[in-house]
């Protein structure tokens, strides 16, 4: 689990994501609405 206090570069799920790649730990991904009302923050 990541600091919260001091979080990681990039985005906070990375070092938890299966799918995660390099660029998820070197900036945060921007928000995409998927859905009316949906958003989610990746780079996929």
């Amino acid at each position: 689990m990541p600091s919260l206090l001091n979080p990681p570069q990039g985005c906070r799920f990375a070092a938890r994501c299966k799918y995660a790649m390099d660029v998820c730990t070197q900036a945060i991904p921007p928000l995409k609405e998927v859905a009316p009302g949906h958003r989610v923050a990746c780079v996929l």
